[in-house]
C-alpha cells in the first residue's frame, strides 16, 4: 500500500464520483478505479458501493476513513518536516471560509502568503458556518474561519464585525442613529439564518422585542434584496453590505452587536508548518488592520 492509493480513496469519497477525483488528481477513471481497487485488496474489505447513482462508504469504509485521513496527515507533516530541514518550504492548506470573509479579506491574504511562501498550495472551500464545522471534523480541510465561540477546536480571534440594521430609503430609522432595540418590536423583520441569527435572537429575548419575522433566509443577498424592496429591515454584519449600495441604509444599534471572527482548527500544537506558517501570515495581516 501506498499513501497514494490513500489520498486517491480520500479523493474518491470527498468528491463523489471516480470522474471529478481522476480530474483533481490528473488520473483516467480507470487510474482511479485501479488504485482503490488495488487498496480494497491488500487491506482484504470492501471500501466503497459502486452503482449507477454514484459512489458510497460501506461499514468497513465508515470504520477507516479516519484513520487513513491521519495516515495522510502525518505523511504531510513528514514531507514537510523534512523539506524544512532541507530549507524548502513546500505543503498544501486546505481551507474552509464563508462567503463574506473570503471576498473581503481572503484575496490579499493569499496575495501576501504565495509570495512569501510559493511552494505552498492553497486549495478553498466555501460554505456555510455548519459546512465548516463538518469539513474540520472529518479532515476535509485543515484550517477554517468561522464566527467565535465554537468549543470543539482550537481558535484563535481576529477581528469583531459590528452588525447594523440595514432599512430601506424611505424608512423612518432613516433619521436614527443609533437605532434602539425596542424600536424594532412589531417591525417587518427579515430574519438571517446564516449563523447571525443566534446573536441577533438573544439580543431580541433579552430585551423582550418581538418583530413580526415575514421571512428566515440564508442567503445574504437575497436579504438585501428583500429590503431594497421594502419588504422588511433586517440586522446584518457590516461585512456583508456591499459598499454605496443604493437605497438603503445601514445604521448601528445602540446597544452595539458584534460577531467575532476567528481561525479555527483541530489542533494548534499538531498543525503542520505550512499552517502555522499560513497562521503567522494571517496574524501580521490584522495586527496591521
Amino acid at each position: 500500500m501506498t499513501i497514494f492509493q490513500y489520498e486517491v480513496f480520500l479523493a474518491v469519497v470527498e468528491s463523489g464520483s471516480f470522474t471529478k477525483a481522476g480530474e483533481k488528481l490528473g488520473l483516467s477513471q480507470s487510474g482511479v478505479s485501479h488504485n482503490v481497487s488495488t487498496l480494497e485488496t491488500e487491506l482484504g474489505i470492501v471500501l466503497l458501493r459502486r452503482n449507477r447513482n454514484g459512489i458510497s462508504l460501506t461499514d468497513a469504509g465508515e470504520r477507516v476513513l479516519s484513520h487513513i485521513r491521519q495516515l495522510i496527515h502525518h505523511a504531510k507533516l513528514l514531507e514537510q518536516e523534512a523539506a524544512l530541514i532541507q530549507g524548502i518550504e513546500v505543503g498544501k492548506i486546505k481551507i474552509g471560509t464563508f462567503p463574506s470573509f473570503s471576498s473581503r479579506f481572503l484575496p490579499g491574504l493569499i496575495h501576501n502568503f504565495i509570495n512569501k511562501y510559493p511552494g505552498i498550495q492553497i486549495e478553498l472551500y466555501e460554505g456555510g458556518y455548519d459546512d465548516i464545522k463538518d469539513w474540520l471534523t472529518s479532515g476535509t480541510v485543515d484550517i477554517g474561519f468561522l464566527a467565535l465561540p465554537v468549543r470543539e477546536f482550537d481558535t484563535i480571534p481576529l477581528l469583531k464585525d459590528e452588525l447594523f440594521v440595514l432599512v430601506p430609503e424611505n424608512h423612518r430609522f432613516n433619521t436614527l442613529k443609533p437605532v434602539k432595540v425596542e424600536s424594532i418590536h412589531d417591525e417587518s423583520f427579515i430574519m438571517p439564518k446564516a449563523g447571525c441569527d443566534i446573536l441577533i435572537k438573544r439580543l431580541l429575548r433579552e430585551n423582550n422585542v418581538h418583530p413580526n419575522v415575514i421571512f428566515e433566509i440564508e442567503d445574504n443577498n437575497t436579504i438585501i434584496s428583500m429590503v431594497q424592496e421594502g419588504l422588511g429591515i433586517t440586522i446584518i454584519p457590516e461585512m456583508v453590505i456591499p459598499k454605496n449600495i443604493p437605497n438603503m441604509k445601514g445604521i448601528p444599534l445602540e446597544t452595539g452587536l458584534f460577531r467575532e471572527i476567528g481561525i479555527a482548527l483541530k489542533s494548534i500544537k499538531q498543525a503542520a508548518p505550512s499552517i502555522n506558517k499560513f497562521i503567522g501570515t494571517i496574524k501580521e495581516q490584522f495586527k496591521q488592520d
